[in-house]
């Protein structure tokens, strides 16, 4: 009965939670960058700061190589590369506890949902979400012409 109404629903939406994970973030003369580059998942909460991260790091190492995309797609990966893994690390129980498969595990799982804003939850969703910062970015206004 509920697999037939997810298929008769117009706003039901379905679809596998993965990460990608790739050797090389470049070839030839392009370059990847986000999703694409990188997804941490929706588990993770980071997709956006992964993005954003990736792009300014790829434009400023554009500018800085000055036409040399070889140099900066290799220094766009030394610098970013470092911040995508941490942001890619799962929060404490992974995928089991997004998608929990025993009753006990939900009951457990919605029970720390209502309290991530209370101790012992909060201090582990404050580190999680504190990777979205964890990273000096270069400032590249100095390579910028003029």
């Amino acid at each position: 009965m509920l697999v037939e109404a997810m298929g008769a629903a117009p706003d039901f939406a379905f679809t596998a939670v993965a990460q990608v994970r790739l050797p090389r973030w470049s070839h030839g003369w392009a370059a990847l960058v986000g999703d694409a580059a990188a997804c941490p998942t929706p588990l993770t909460g980071l997709g956006t700061s992964v993005a954003l991260v990736q792009a300014y790091v790829l434009a400023g190492e554009l500018t800085r190589a000055r036409g040399d995309h070889r140099v900066a797609f290799d220094r766009y990966e030394e610098v970013a590369r470092p911040y995508v893994a941490t942001a890619q690390e799962l929060p404490p129980g992974g995928v089991n506890g997004y998608a929990p498969r025993s009753a006990l595990a939900i009951r457990l799982r919605t029970a720390s949902m209502r309290a991530m804003t209370r101790w012992p939850m909060r201090p582990i969703l404050e580190r999680q979400f504190a990777k979205a910062g964890n990273i000096a970015l270069p400032d590249y206004t100095a390579c910028q012409t003029g």
